[in-house]
């Protein structure tokens, strides 16, 4: 969930002096500003490792102590000079901790290290934002508990933690930077923040963006059905733009061939466990007299009662091939569930790899 927002409603009288109105006149809204300190210093600095693609990804950038320090000491209140409305004052509020001026080294310098990273691996516009997605998804979800308001991304960066708000701030400023259309979701009753991208399929409700969870690893434009504390998102966002560049997504015809996998794996396991649960009563019912026949068999030959002994063995031989058929139908249910469990599991862990993701997706959906 995301931090409170502060706003200051500063009532202004104007002064009308000699006909003219007064020296100054106040903006509508001053919000949240960062103040370099100048002498701070860094404790530590960050490493993240990070899992993407079939593989791991390691960044290590070195922050201005002094913005740091600043957005950490900043005053995080919006003052309104004018009685704006929630759909005028939200967006000033975020874009202001988005783009601060004191950040763009920051950006600069994290930016460099993800380009170097594309370079190498040759990405394309989709995996190289799916590359920046999965690492901000890295980042551990944690409310710092000090700070009651949204954090600057250069903290949520040093601090190596955020909520949602946070780490939908950081992952949106990065890709603004990068030429996306890129804006924040503002879910209100929820108390959520995602973010979406400029998108040609999968687009979230009433947007014309895809979207883009931040709190855990998932895939472009696949919405979670819960968020991490069981919320269900039921209603429209409200938009706040952050980019207009002219790079967008297309690679949600892969992710919908992934939730097809997803949604067929899952009611596969569902519509298989009510047989499977009745094929292991029958089995064991099978099982237990199959062995109270063995017993009987076993007991007649120590008697020596061979007439009835020869005229058990077929009815014995008959629950065999009966039980060696029950059983042999029930691997192959079973064997089908762990095949879709299997690769339910394998989508859901696998959401920084969309590209081998959806390998496996198409291969379970034609078989």
């Amino acid at each position: 969930m995301w931090k409170r927002i502060f706003v200051v409603l500063v009532l202004v009288a104007a002064t009308l002096g000699a006909g003219c109105l007064g020296d100054f006149l106040n903006p509508p809204a001053v919000p949240p500003a960062i103040v370099s300190v100048e002498g701070a210093a860094l404790d530590s600095v960050p490493v993240y490792t990070f899992a993407f693609e079939d593989g791991e990804e390691t960044i290590r950038i070195d922050p201005d102590p002094a913005v740091y320090a600043g957005a950490k000491n900043a005053d995080r209140r919006l003052y309104l000079y004018e009685d704006l409305s929630k759909e005028e004052w939200v967006p000033i509020y975020y874009q202001a901790f988005v783009n601060d001026s004191h950040q763009e080294p920051f950006y600069t310098d994290l930016l460099a290290a993800f380009r170097e990273i594309r370079t190498r691996e040759g990405l394309d516009d989709d995996r190289y934002l799916e590359l920046i997605a999965a690492f901000v998804q890295s980042i551990p979800y944690r409310t710092d508990t000090s700070i009651v308001e949204p954090k600057f991304p250069i903290e949520t960066y040093v601090d190596g933690e955020g909520d949602c708000d946070d780490k939908s701030l950081l992952l949106a400023g990065l890709l603004a930077r990068e030429g996306y259309g890129v804006a924040l979701f503002y879910f209100e009753d929820e108390a959520h923040m995602a973010v979406g991208v400029r998108s040609a399929g999968s687009l979230y409700r009433n947007t014309t963006y895809a979207y883009i969870e931040t709190t855990s690893a998932s895939y472009v434009g696949l919405p979670p059905e819960t968020l991490v504390n069981g919320t269900v998102l039921s209603t429209d966002p409200l938009v706040i733009p952050v980019g207009d560049g002219p790079r967008s997504y297309t690679g949600c015809d892969q992710v919908r061939v992934i939730e097809r996998a997803l949604a067929a794996s899952r009611d596969r396991v569902e519509e298989l466990a009510p047989e499977l649960e009745a094929r292991t009563r029958e089995l064991g019912a099978e099982e237990e007299a199959l062995e109270s026949l063995d017993a009987r068999l076993k007991a007649l030959a120590r008697a020596g009662e061979n007439r009835e002994y020869n005229r058990l063995v077929p009815e014995y031989n008959r629950q065999v091939r009966d039980y060696n058929n029950a059983a042999g139908s029930y691997n192959a249910l079973l064997e089908e569930s762990r095949a879709a469990v299997d690769l339910h599991n394998y989508l859901v862990t696998h959401a920084h790899d969309r590209p081998g993701s959806y390998l496996h997706a198409r291969a379970y959906l034609a078989e």
